[in-house]
């Protein structure tokens, strides 16, 4: 069940075949450059969206849901918005929220098929007041880390001698009525 300022981490609900086929649907030329983690931020990085008509017209996607749907949320929560991040070396996240309001959830897919742990890229929470972290979340390939949308966090960026995009796939989730 998800909680109030929770970051949950689930390893092995997605097969190897799943996670192959969901880094084949991420790894294609439809980025759009400019996202920004806050209103104001200098600097962008790359984001696709997805749309519902997109979900049911490309497999994998909608197989990631239904297992998140299935094992995590139990059908209680609707999607707001579905999102592919792309990141690489030089990119500049910033520590931000991702909702404000109370029973928004984001569910984080790791999407890369394959990660080393040389290449950095987790994610990284935050107290309230953003002084201390509280939890790092390494991007190991198949993992689904769900959280309150309330806790600030940042996506750290790929390092110099990572040789690939760093790719996640963001469901924010909000309690149906």
């Amino acid at each position: 069940m998800l909680a109030a300022n929770s970051i949950d981490v689930h390893d092995g609900l997605i097969s190897d075949e799943l996670v192959n086929a969901l880094f084949e649907s991420v790894h294609q030329p439809v980025y759009k450059f400019g996202q920004k983690s806050n209103v104001g931020d200098e600097f962008g990085f790359w984001i696709a969206n997805i749309d519902a008509e997109t979900r049911r017209n490309v497999p994998p996607l909608g197989a990631l849901w239904q297992i998140v749907e299935e094992h995590i949320t139990k059908g209680r929560y609707g999607i707001e918005r579905m999102y592919v991040n792309a990141y690489s070396y030089g990119d500049c996240p910033t520590v931000h929220v991702d909702h404000a309001g109370e029973g928004n959830f984001t569910v984080l897919y790791y999407a890369n098929y394959e990660w080393n742990h040389n290449w950095s890229g987790e994610t990284v929470f935050y107290n309230d007041v953003k002084d201390e972290i509280i939890r790092a979340v390494y991007p190991k390939p198949g993992r689904i880390v769900v959280f309150d949308a309330r806790v600030p966090h940042v996506a750290r960026e790929p390092n110099r001698i990572c040789p690939v995009v760093r790719y996640t796939i963001a469901i924010k989730i909000y309690l149906n009525p």
